[in-house]
């Protein structure tokens, strides 16, 4: 009932967001479109910081077993960054459950990235039609988005064959820094460089905030679906 409620909230909210000079009610589609490719790259990049701070805390976790003061609390101060001396404190009292959680959420955090961007990829493509004529393969936006699907998929896939906590989480990692280097090198061409942020129309802006809002909300349902049905297998 949840995703129905959001998915309807959702599908009212394009068809009541206003139309553009240019593309008229096409813009409807890019609003979806955009939307959904935000919240695909915000949720590639909690899903690698999840995964960087559950490295973190393994690692800070098997510094504290081995180390020789442990047991006495004595620790250089002066030689250790704050970031290692929270660790280094939290390491002791996390249990096994602190760095199954994250591996848990990173993986699903990861999963509903990678299933949103194709979507998006999926919307794009009429998109394109209707506003251009054709699909634009020579695009290197277009392409851009080809290769995260390929790249993320090849890298998930790798550490779920791998079968261990820390692939997934080194996957999260990857995949987040994969979306970002190749967004970073994907020059526009054709594709407007955000064109709904940069409107002049206040009514778009509002509309377009509260769709990337629902967008959001439909994905941390999805994420935490994901998570739950990890943690019952």
């Amino acid at each position: 009932m949840i995703f129905a409620a959001l998915l309807l909230a959702l599908g009212v909210l394009l068809v009541l967001s206003p139309a553009e000079a240019t593309l008229g009610s096409v813009v409807k589609i890019v609003y979806l479109h955009g939307a959904m490719q935000r919240v695909s790259l915000y949720a590639f990049v909690i899903a690698g910081v999840l995964g960087v701070a559950d490295l973190s805390l393994r690692g800070a976790q098997f510094a504290a077993k081995r180390s020789p003061n442990r047991e006495s609390g004595v620790v250089s101060q002066c030689e250790v960054p704050l970031a290692g001396r929270l660790l280094a404190t939290l390491a002791p009292h996390a249990n096994a459950g602190v760095t199954e959680s994250l591996v848990r959420w990173a993986r699903a955090t990861q999963e509903t990235a990678m299933v949103f961007w194709l979507a998006q990829l999926g919307v794009s493509l009429p998109a394109q039609v209707l506003a251009w004529g054709t699909i634009t393969w020579n695009e290197p936006r277009v392409m851009g988005a080809v290769w995260i699907v390929a790249l993320t998929i090849l890298v998930y896939v790798v550490a779920l064959w791998m079968s261990e906590a820390r692939w997934m989480s080194l996957a999260a990692i990857a995949n987040a820094v994969i979306v970002l280097v190749v967004l970073r090198g994907a020059v526009n061409i054709l594709h407007p460089i955000d064109p709904i942020i940069a409107s002049d129309s206040l009514a778009i802006k509002a509309f377009y905030v509260a769709i990337v809002g629902v967008t959001g909300v439909l994905a941390f349902q999805f994420a935490r679906d994901c998570a739950n049905l990890a943690k019952a297998s």
